[in-house]
């Protein structure tokens, strides 16, 4: 099992309430649709979300390259104060 950890700053406490509006609307029902995809949560305190999700290991790089399209063709990117940041943990 992969645990991906994607953490985004908004530039306002407002605008990260949009994103994980945005997030639950567009994003996670994308990403639980994908192959492989066990579970996630999407986390928010004052402009910091954090959204993590756990794959199968042999089906993560096949589910997250349609998903890193889906964020960037969103209008998520317009609300973010810096870049997203993605981790991998093997669990």
């Amino acid at each position: 099992m992969i645990a991906r950890v994607l953490r985004a700053t908004a530039r306002s406490e407002h605008e990260a309430l949009a994103m994980a509006a945005l997030w639950s609307s567009e994003i996670g029902p994308f990403e639980r649709a994908r192959p492989g995809f066990q579970g996630g949560v999407l986390l928010r305190e004052g402009p910091d979300l954090l959204a993590v999700s756990c794959w199968d290991a042999m089906s993560t790089a096949a589910a997250l390259d349609p998903l890193y399209g889906k964020v960037a063709a969103s209008p998520l990117e317009g609300l973010l104060a810096r870049p997203l940041t993605c981790r991998f943990r093997a669990l």
